[in-house]
């Protein structure tokens, strides 16, 4: 952008538009901090419907409010506590793009999840006020209506952890003669005896089989299942 080439962009317009936070988290999701970042209009549309979705974690158009006091899933504690880790990371060695990137992927996850708890809506506020601190102001203050001047600065910063950082299942490839059909999760321990067990039990597996024994059943663990018939 320069005045040379007449194609300089009005922040005060942008921010009419779009609002302060979403101007102020594309700049940082526009690339690394220290290097030069070619402008685009456009790619903000991207980081508007973020935040939008993430509002929508807290409120429905329809219904209103649709946070709860529920206990938090292990799942969507998995997902916070990732969030936590990446953004800490991200921060301190001024990663600010990626560090966007991952918020994105956290309110998608959630947004998978259907998760609309405070136990994890709240944290996950807090470790974006930094970035964007209205919308993150307006949200907590919602959600602490009843406390009076309580404003998220004063909040503690999210504690990582760690144990909801270790994984003990994975979402395994199931291939039928090496075409992948389905994925299931199963024990990141299981013997390759229990997943024969677990796999040939299901009932969308017999589905694809239709009736037919397999042969054997290859398993290398970590990776992927593959059913031979």
């Amino acid at each position: 952008m320069s005045k040379s080439k007449y194609n300089v962009v009005n922040p005060d317009d942008i921010i009419e538009k779009y609002g302060a936070d979403t101007f102020r988290m594309y700049e940082m999701f526009l690339g690394p901090v220290e290097q030069s970042k070619p402008w685009d209009t456009k790619g903000i549309e991207g980081v508007h419907r973020f935040l939008k979705k993430l509002w929508r974690l807290f409120y429905d158009e329809g219904k209103g409010k649709i946070w709860t006091e529920e206990k938090a899933s292990e799942a969507e504690l998995k997902v916070l506590h990732r969030t936590i880790k990446k953004i800490e990371e991200d921060t301190e060695r001024f990663s600010f793009n990626t560090a966007v990137s991952a918020f994105m992927i956290a309110v998608n996850d959630l947004t998978d999840l259907k998760s609309h708890k405070k136990e994890i809506l709240e944290p996950l506020l807090l470790l974006l006020a930094p970035y964007a601190p209205h919308i993150s102001e307006e949200l907590y203050h919602q959600l602490n209506a009843s406390v009076e001047e309580d404003f998220i600065l004063n909040a503690s910063y999210p504690k990582l952890e760690a144990k909801w950082l270790v994984e003990s299942s994975k979402n395994y490839p199931i291939a039928i003669n090496g075409k992948t059909r389905m994925e299931m999760s199963i024990a990141l321990d299981a013997t390759q005896q229990q997943v024969e067990e677990i796999i040939l039990a299901d009932e969308s597996v017999k589905k694809w089989l239709d009736g037919k024994a397999p042969k054997k059943v290859i398993y290398v663990k970590g990776k992927m299942i593959n059913i031979v018939l």
